[in-house]
């Protein structure tokens, strides 16, 4: 008999969503929380370049937690995609700093409005971020009792609480194969995501090389349980996609 794996939930996330004009989610933040309730989703990933922690105080943090909870959704984690050579060196390396710390705090605060959701930053670290930088990430994640899922690959070495984070899409870029390098893991991934890659471009997840139900075999092996975060960076029919994906 073959063996049987639990599906995992997905969620939504709500990083790199075109604005063109006329998309559900235009409006900002709360619309697009309310389109993914919309689309059947009951986990999501908020944008933390959309949601600024430093720009959004207790009541407004309070009221965010309110939306989530009145369209039935948990929260899987806040996306915080900075451009990676921020961390290396010079003026923007204090703000790329702050920004995940404070992503950090942010997520650790919404949790705690919303007990049962997860306190994870994905974001994707350069090769070359100094080592008094990562000490600053993991003292600061540890200070708010967050975590940091790194989902830049080759993958670095879990330093707890800064660990490894899976995106498909950009392992094949790498030109590696997903379900071999997740097998290889040390250690638990501290998230995992629904992408996939083709020829020069991210695609529908299943449309490139990617096997889904091998993929969640295989992190589910590896004693992943959290909501599989479904990216829809990069893809051109966005909505449809997000549809497609919900499980």
């Amino acid at each position: 008999m073959a063996m049987m794996f639990p599906t995992l939930p997905r969620s939504l996330s709500l990083a790199g969503l075109a604005r063109n004009g006329g998309e559900p989610w235009a409006g900002g933040p709360r619309e697009a929380i309310r389109w993914a309730a919309a689309c059947g989703y009951r986990w999501v990933q908020l944008d933390a370049a959309s949601v600024r922690a430093r720009e959004m105080d207790r009541s407004a943090r309070r009221d965010l937690a309110a939306t989530l909870r009145r369209e039935g959704l948990m929260l899987s984690g806040l996306d915080l995609w900075l451009p990676p050579t921020h961390l290396v060196s010079g003026a923007e390396q204090g703000r790329a700093l702050d920004a995940l710390l404070g992503a950090a705090e942010l997520a650790s605060e919404l949790a705690g409005l919303l007990p049962g959701s997860s306190v994870v930053v994905c974001t994707a670290l350069h090769a070359e971020t100094p080592g008094e930088v990562l000490r600053e990430l993991r003292a600061g994640c540890e200070r708010v009792g967050a975590v940091l899922a790194d989902h830049a690959w080759p993958a670095r070495e879990a330093t707890p609480p800064v660990g490894v984070g899976i995106d498909p899409a950009a392992i094949i870029a790498a030109k590696g194969d997903v379900l071999g390098e997740v097998s290889k893991l040390a250690s638990v991934p501290l998230a995992a995501r629904l992408s996939d890659f083709a020829g020069s471009t991210r695609v529908l997840a299943g449309e490139g090389s990617l096997d889904i139900a091998a993929y969640e075999a295989v992190i589910t092996t590896r004693g992943f349980r959290s909501a599989m975060v479904v990216d829809v960076r990069g893809l051109r029919d966005q909505a449809t996609a997000a549809k497609a994906l919900r499980g």
